[in-house]
This record gives C-alpha cells, structure tokens and sequence, in this order.
C-alpha cells in the first residue's frame, strides 16, 4: 500500500477518535430544607477548613469545541446543580453508576463500597459491588480521609473509570467502607495535581493524559445557576460558545492546588478592594463559595448591606434587594472579572445568604461556584495554567 494512503488512514482514525462529546452538570436542591440547609452550609465551611489544612470549628462555625491536539477526545461531561450549592455529575466504573462532585481541589476520586451501611441505609447513596465488575483489581491500600463534619475511610483497588464513553484503564479508586458524613452525591473525583493525593492515586486527569485520551491536555467548567442543568464540565479542549471574549491566562503558582496570583477583590463603585497589592488564590470547583480571611469578609459582606446572624454565624442579605446591589469584581491579570449579586447571593426560600464566607486563620482566598458560574474557567494541566473568561 502507498505509504500516502497508510498516513491519510491513520489521519483519518485519529480524526474519528478524537470525538467531541458533551455531558452536563446537574444540581439537586434541597430546597425544602430550609434551616437544616444553613446549618449544612457550617459543615461545608468546616469541610473546606479540613480540606485545606485548618482545624475544623468546634462552634457554629455547545457549538464549538476546541482541542488542538492529535488523537484524543473532547468530553463533555453533564453536571447537576444542586440549588447553586452542589453541582455534580455522573461517572461509571465498570457499569456501575454514581454521582460524584468534579472537585478541582482535591486530587482522589473515591465512592462507597458495598462494605459501608451506613453510606447505603442512612445517605441513600449508591454503593460499589466488585463482584459485578470484570476489571476490578485489588491494591489493598487503606486510605482516610477527614472532612469538617467527619471522615471516610476505605481500600484503594483499581477499575475502569468511565465518563461518557471516556475509558480510564487501570485507575486508581478509593472504595469507602466506613462513613460518618452523608452528601447529595455519592463521591468526589479530584482534578488537582498529584501532590494532594491522599490515596497515592494518580488523579483521572492526569491517568486520561497518560493514556492519550484528552485531544487537549486541559479540562473546563461551564457552570450555570438557577435550574438544576448545572453546565458542562469538557474534557480535553474549550467551547468559546460559551463565554465572551477571549481567554485570559494565568499562571499556576503551585501545583498542589489550582494556585495562582489574584490582583485584588471588591465591591463595585464602593471602597473595599483587598489586597490591592495581590494575594493567593485557589480555583477550586468543590467549594460553593467564595472564602476568604475574616476581616475582608466582613468589609466585603457590609458593603452589600449583608447583615451578620450569630445564630446560624453567616452573612444574610434583605431578599428584595438583590436586584439593586452591585457587582462584585475581582482581578486577574490587569483584567476585571465580575459576580452579579443574583449570582453571589444564595437563595433559600425566603432567606437569602451572602456567598463571601470567612474562614478563620485564612491568608488567602478560595474562589468556588460562586465565581465559577459568572466565569468560564479553563485548567490547562500540561502548561499548568488557569483560563477566564466571562460566561454566556
């Protein structure tokens, strides 16, 4: 065979391989819960605090997508929202389904086993049975995990990991066993960087990498509020339907979280830019709002006119104000990026809550959903660097 038809076939496979797939991210609202809910958004607070190192409180505390890239796939993964506080979407391994949050600041992707009753009986989630998988393959490597509210703890084995019809091989899981927290969805699938790995996986982006699955060694987050289509999560490339403009880059400063150098942020038109001369920031996906230390919090929640409750120790605002508060704005690289207040207040019925959350001992700040919604965010891993730009 001519060695030009031998190259153009495999063009040609390459091109059929590299599909371009969408899935969404949903939400699920708890809604209904009224007070229950404020107190879960404390344990989520108390949560991030484990999560990055701090010692919980004890008190009240689709047109176009492109990869440039040969061979490989553009996915995009389906998320829920579940009320503008949880969004998550769907994974596989080896036939077996479960919801999971795509945390970006995190590194391990676990879910239950059949072994934890408390997480099938109590929790309602979905639980592994590795007798109904082919691939599975014991590593039997114990793992912990300690959050605000409790701990997970478990085996690390191997399966295949499938999102959409994206098949990770041999990838390291976490399989829960025991379970003290219950959550809207079944697990979490880390995106950090290795380094934060505390099952001494390698993470699913990283794993997708190696076994050239992605068209682009980059992933994003298409967030959207107010229904439960919580957005898309895209695999390997970026939609520039999806946001306005183009990309503004910058670099990660340390490859353990999605770290990078934040210029300031403020309230429009009022005088309470912090940190003027910069600050640490990490991107995280798998915290609903935006933290921050104290005492900026504070100037931040006051010049919304958000009102402090001692009582549930959060930030409320008047619900028949939203529409007349100001943006919200934070600088990345000479450039503004803004959070509309319908966006950065969190409504629960007739209660409305600010979505700047302090957390004590803090020195830097954490920007979740909240900035993620208004902000198409993109984590290019190979170049280790995060893109922005304002979202349709």
């Amino acid at each position: 065979m001519d060695l030009r038809v031998i190259i153009l076939l495999v063009c040609l496979i390459a091109l059929v391989s590299a599909k371009i797939h969408r899935f969404s991210l949903k939400k699920r609202s708890r809604r209904t819960q009224k007070f229950p809910h404020l107190k879960q958004l404390r344990i989520d607070r108390n949560e991030l605090r484990s999560k990055f190192g701090f010692t919980p409180l004890r008190t009240v505390n689709a047109v176009e997508e492109s990869g440039d890239g040969s061979g490989g796939a553009v996915i995009a993964e389906a998320l829920v929202n579940s009320y503008d506080t949880n969004i998550y979407g769907v994974i596989n391994i080896d036939g077996q389904e479960f919801t999971v949050q795509f945390d970006t600041g995190s590194s391990d992707c676990w879910v239950p086993s059949r072994h934890c009753t408390f997480c099938k009986k109590t929790c309602g989630n979905s639980v592994f049975q590795e007798s109904k998988s082919k691939h599975f393959r014991r590593m039997n490597r114990p793992f912990s995990i300690t959050y605000g509210s409790g701990s997970v703890k478990g085996m690390v084995h191997s399966d295949v990991l499938t999102i959409g019809d994206l098949k990770i091989e041999n990838q390291g899981l976490g399989f829960v066993n025991s379970s003290t927290t219950c959550s809207v969805f079944d697990g979490i699938c880390g995106m950090a960087f290795p380094a934060l790995s505390r099952t001494k996986s390698t993470p699913i982006v990283q794993n997708m990498i190696a076994q050239n699955l992605l068209k682009q060694p980059v992933f994003s987050f298409y967030m959207k509020s107010g229904s439960s289509d919580g957005g898309s999560l895209i695999l390997g490339g970026t939609n520039s339907s999806l946001h306005y403009g183009p990309l503004t880059y910058t670099n990660v400063t340390e490859d353990k979280y999605w770290t990078f150098h934040m210029d300031f942020i403020g309230i429009h038109d009022s005088d309470t830019k912090r940190c003027p001369l910069g600050c640490k920031a990490i991107l995280d996906s798998g915290t609903s709002l935006i933290a921050g230390p104290a005492a900026d919090i504070v100037h931040l929640n006051e010049a919304i006119g958000a009102q402090y409750d001692s009582t549930y120790d959060l930030w409320t605002v008047n619900c028949l104000e939203i529409e007349k508060l100001p943006n919200a704005e934070i600088g990345i690289e000479d450039k503004v990026f803004y959070i509309k207040p319908q966006t950065y207040v969190i409504v629960y019925e007739d209660i409305c809550l600010s979505g700047f959350m302090d957390m004590r001992g803090l020195t830097y700040w954490i920007l979740g959903d909240v900035f993620m919604r208004d902000n198409y965010s993109v984590f290019d891993v190979e170049n280790k660097r995060i893109g922005i730009a304002p979202a349709v």
